[in-house]
């Protein structure tokens, strides 16, 4: 007994880069929130605006302007105790040389910790600049994942996707499977979720390699395929479920699965309709298959803020797996 005590001790007991012992506890803090630890008077001034104007930038396909992550503030002092097991926190600091390092579970788990270093607070400034995009993207992967691990615990029957479509994917039990006209389509799934202000909505379908090209035209393409599909298999009371042609989407290559993909985010509408709101939209090249699997979510609730609706939307989209076909 003795030596398991010994053991669970070493299992809680983490060795920062000062050698001093530090236990490992749960971290708090809500989802896309950042702490920023930063002198008061360099919050209040330029170097906290450009803070704010990295890290709180609007997000793309929401008309509404809404922020990418949500700052707190708190004095280098006032870093101790509940706020030092914050999930997610950013620590300015000066120093004799400039750069960025990534701490991850030094104070609580899970935990991501970004320190920036410069000479002064134009250098500074100067590194956040230089850095965000990278910075923003460890935070958001972070997210992520902890997102699908908090929505793993709740998750939904998805086999009938899996038969279909060989992947896998997480999605929570809030949502359930919606037919059109009561009819179900095995080459279309529609997956709502019902919350206060309106619905979240997942499409998950396939089109022919030859629907979406690589070219200057691309987001043509994928506009016409979401357009064309939207039509006919979303049930709407008014006119076509449609893109909104007065935004142009935002279109980015990425990955999803090791797999190329399309990203793609936007406002829908309704057709002579006051009804609108934000998409996002993967098209995910399937190299086994020849052809594009298409996974889409949006959300419809016009009188509350989305950025919260849409996070989810994107983490249950990344969290596709494509599983091995089987050799015959």
């Amino acid at each position: 007994m003795k030596k398991l005590y010994v053991i669970l001790a070493v299992c809680l007991v983490f060795i920062s880069c000062d050698d001093k012992a530090i236990v490992v506890q749960d971290s708090a803090g809500r989802l896309n929130d950042i702490l920023v630890v930063i002198g008061n008077n360099d919050w209040d001034g330029p170097l906290g605006d450009t803070i704010r104007k990295e890290f709180a930038r609007p997000l793309d396909g929401i008309v509404r302007e809404e922020p990418m992550f949500t700052l707190n503030h708190v004095k280098p002092a006032a870093f101790t105790g509940m706020l030092k097991k914050s999930r997610n926190y950013l620590i300015i600091k000066q120093s004799d040389s400039s750069g960025v390092s990534i701490k991850k579970d030094l104070y609580a788990n899970p935990q991501l910790g970004i320190v920036v270093r410069g000479t002064d607070k134009v250098d500074i400034a100067k590194v956040i600049s230089d850095n965000a995009d990278d910075m923003i993207a460890v935070f958001n992967k972070g997210e992520v994942k902890r997102k699908q691990y908090l929505m793993d615990k709740v998750a939904l029957n998805t086999d009938r996707i899996t038969d279909r479509f060989g992947i896998e994917l997480i999605v929570p039990r809030a949502y359930h499977f919606a037919t059109y006209n009561g009819e179900i389509d095995n080459d279309f799934f529609w997956l709502r979720r019902s919350i206060k202000e309106g619905t979240m909505d997942l499409m998950i379908y396939e089109v022919e390699r030859n629907r979406i090209k690589r070219s200057d035209s691309t987001v043509l393409d994928i506009v016409k395929v979401r357009d064309s599909i939207g039509a006919i298999k979303i049930l709407t009371d008014g006119g076509p479920f449609q893109t909104e042609p007065a935004f142009s989407p935002f279109l980015n290559e990425s990955q999803i699965d090791g797999k190329f993909a399309y990203e793609t985010k936007g406002t829908w509408e309704v057709k002579n309709m006051f009804m609108a709101g934000p998409f996002v939209n993967y098209a995910i090249y399937n190299k086994e298959k020849d052809n594009w699997l298409i996974i889409e979510g949006y959300v419809s609730a016009p009188a509350s803020a989305q950025r919260n609706y849409l996070f989810e939307i994107e983490s249950i989209l990344k969290s596709v797996h494509f599983l091995e076909t089987k050799k015959k």
